[in-house]
Parts: structure tokens; sequence; C-alpha cells
């Protein structure tokens, strides 16, 4: 250690200089002999005597930790370990361990009080925040579940109105009908999101994993929003995909990633966009993406998306979700040891691109037609 440290304005003595540093600062030598001692002290511990040991400044740390901590120290660089200054009492002290040139080490021995007060304020507070979030996760799964029956019978008896099955309606009626019955289903839609959601936060969702082809998976969920997309005035381009694609995951999750992900891009693009879906095979990844040509996200909101409630765009955007779709999808993709990515520029459009490592077994690069 230099005698002196350089800096303006003017040289100032090292021993000065950590003599007025927190706790104490030691030189221990190879035996184990203390070499050196700087710092203002520690309250409740005696200063340490130049020429004495380690053992005899911290009696009560066990001995087979102080040694175990200075091999570490040694051999990798840096150790650290707590230690009580009285008998039987509660860690006070850590201590911090480097190597010093010559086959030295270099010691730092500061009071944990006010620090360990802090973490365990910080961990009842951790607590406290996770049984909260337990308890609404709870809540919104309870609610969620018993919303779903009065619906059901909503939309049932709306369905038979619409298809007139005890007789003929007024067609004013009939229209009031579709409506009822439309808006049940988006209701059921959100009531479905929020039980999922409430699963997985809570850490209850349960994948079922089995082994299927993801073709038809997916092109299901293309028969059922392509007249939600066309009805949008939109263009949708999707795979017919001629080759078999084994997967390995949840069926039902991976349906719900696109259909999540293609509900996302029609709101998001006005009449006369396009909309492209696609599905590759990339090593032992399957690669689920959907593009859009809408309007974009802001690099700020794009940062948010896939938060639980998080939206992007403007009111009436908003107006069309409730923020749950991307935040399920990155849910799903990461119980399947995958990822959710998105890119975006504003007002040239948005993908979003699910990468799973689902692949069951090592499979050529499907041929597609874009149709």
């Amino acid at each position: 250690m230099q005698d002196r440290l350089q800096g303006a304005p003017g040289d100032v003595p090292a021993a000065a200089l950590l003599s007025a540093l927190p706790g104490w600062h030691l030189r221990l030598g190879p035996a184990g002999r203390i070499l050196g001692v700087w710092g203002a002290g520690v309250d409740g511990l005696a200063p340490p005597g130049v020429g004495g040991h380690l053992a005899d400044l911290l009696p009560f740390a066990p001995a087979g930790a102080v040694a175990g901590a200075l091999e570490m120290a040694r051999a990798f660089g840096f150790a650290r370990l707590r230690a009580p200054v009285e008998r039987g009492g509660p860690d006070r002290v850590c201590l911090e361990i480097a190597p010093a040139p010559g086959g030295d080490l270099a010691f730092r021995i500061t009071d944990i009080r006010a620090t360990a007060g802090r973490e365990i304020d910080l961990e009842a507070a951790l607590r406290e925040s996770e049984s909260r979030s337990a308890g609404k996760s709870r809540f919104l799964a309870s609610l969620s579940h018993e919303l779903r029956t009065p619906l059901n019978a909503i939309i049932g008896f709306a369905d038979a109105m619409r298809e007139e099955a005890l007789g003929p309606i007024p067609a004013r009626y009939r229209g009031y009908a579709e409506l009822i019955h439309e808006s049940g289903e988006l209701l059921m839609e959100l009531i479905s999101d929020v039980l999922d959601l409430s699963r997985v936060e809570a850490e209850r969702f349960e994948l079922h994993p089995e082994v299927f082809d993801a073709r038809e998976a997916v092109t299901a969920v293309v028969r059922l929003m392509r007249g939600q997309v066309e009805r949008a005035g939109l263009t949708f381009l999707a795979p017919e995909l001629r080759a078999r694609i084994e997967v390995r995951a949840d069926r039902r999750a991976l349906k719900q990633m696109a259909l999540n992900l293609l509900s996302n891009a029609v709101k998001a693009t006005p009449p006369g966009g396009r909309i492209t879906l696609s599905l590759q095979v990339e090593g032992c990844n399957l690669l689920l993406g959907v593009s859009d040509t809408g309007r974009g996200i802001p690099p700020k909101d794009l940062e948010r998306l896939g938060r639980p409630f998080e939206q992007a765009g403007d009111p009436e955007q908003k107006a069309g979700g409730a923020g749950l779709g991307l935040s399920l999808v990155k849910a799903f993709a990461g119980l399947h040891g995958g990822e959710l990515v998105l890119t975006s520029r504003p007002w040239e459009g948005t993908e979003a691109v699910v990468r799973l490592p689902v692949i069951a077994a090592q499979q050529a690069r499907p041929e597609l037609d874009l149709a």
C-alpha cells in the first residue's frame, strides 16, 4: 500500500484517509497475524492491535467459518462472512476479505445492524406484497369462475333467440340477439383470459403437453379468425403448410397464443391493411409469428407491453381490449421455456414472434404457400 494517495489539492496520507472510513480495515499476514489497522471502528468491538490475531478480534465467530472464508478469498479473490461480537448474539458485523499484494489479505469489518434492519423490513414488505398478490389472484380466479355460469346462460338464450328456436321474432329483436350473443362471447373471452392469468400468477396453471401437429392447432385458429379479419376490411395471409410439424406442447395454450396475437393485430390495423401469420421450424424451435401493417407501437409503449393490463395506442384501440392478450402470450411462452419478441415502428406495423423449444424431433423446414 502506498504511504500517500495522490490527488488535488495535495497529497493525502493514506493512513489518515483510511482512518476516517467507517469500520475496521486490516491487513492480515499469511499466518493470520494483523499487520496493519485503519478505520473509525465498530461500536462494541474492541480495537484490534497490530501483531495480534484475527481470532482475538472476533472470539465468538465460528472458527471453521472464518478459516473457510480465508481459503475462499485466496482461491476465488473475494469472500464475505457475517459474525457476532458477543457470545450467543446475532450477527453484528460483516467481514469482507480479498487478497493483497505479497500474499497478505485485506480485511474490512463493518457494522451491519442498520443494514440488517432494512433487510428485515424489506423481507416483511416482500412477504406482505406476495400475500396480497396471491389473494388478488385467488379473488380473480373465484370471480371469473362465478361469472361464467350466468354468462353461459345469457349466451345460450341469446343464441336460441338468434336462431328463432321458439318461433319467429321481429328483425330488430334478432339484431339485438346478435349483439347480446357477440357481447357475451367477448365477455367470456375476457373472463377466460383473467382466469388463466390469475392461475399463472398464482403458479397454479398446469401445462398439459402432448405430441401433435402444430399445423392443425394454428389452422383451427385461422378458420376462426378469417371471418373477423375480413369483416374488418383487412387482407389475411396465412400459411398452407405441406409438411407435418410435430411438437410436444400444450395444444390449448398454442391455440390461445395464436388467437391472442391475431386478435391484437386486427385491433391495431385500420381497414385496408394486411395481417400475415407465419409458422416455421428453426432447429428445435417452433416460430409462430403475426405481423400487421397497423399504426405500430411507440418505443416507450413497447417496453410496457406484455405486462397485465398494459395497453398501447389511442383511446379507440385501448377500448377494444383489457390488455391481457400479450401478457398471456408471454406467460404461456415462458411456461414452455420460450419467449415473446415484439418489434414495431410507428405507422409501419408490428411483428410479434413466439419462439417455443417444442419441436418433437429434428424436422426439415416445411414448405409453405401463402394464399
